[in-house]
């Protein structure tokens, strides 16, 4: 890089203003708003209701959790009394 670019590249950044970031709701609440007018036409996994791209032949998420798998017609596995998970 040349002692120029260098030096503008310096000189820019001193004059760059740092902004202390503070939680804004509207903000927040107005950008997940955008979020979710993007994600309207995706398909949502019947079960559990999340977005995604793609849906299996059941129309359900790739979550694993026993009630997804139960709903595939996979056998669940049963927990043995006192097990811990």
């Amino acid at each position: 890089m040349s002692a120029v670019l260098e030096a503008n590249i310096a000189r820019a950044l001193s004059a760059v203003e740092e902004k202390t970031w503070e939680p804004n709701c509207e903000v927040t609440l107005e950008r997940l708003r955008i979020v979710d007018m993007m994600h309207e036409d995706w398909p949502r996994c019947r079960l559990c209701g999340q977005t995604v791209n793609r849906l299996d032949a059941a129309g359900l998420c790739s979550k694993t959790s026993a009630s997804h798998q139960e709903r595939r017609g996979l056998p669940v596995p049963k927990k043995k009394a006192g097990a811990q998970s």
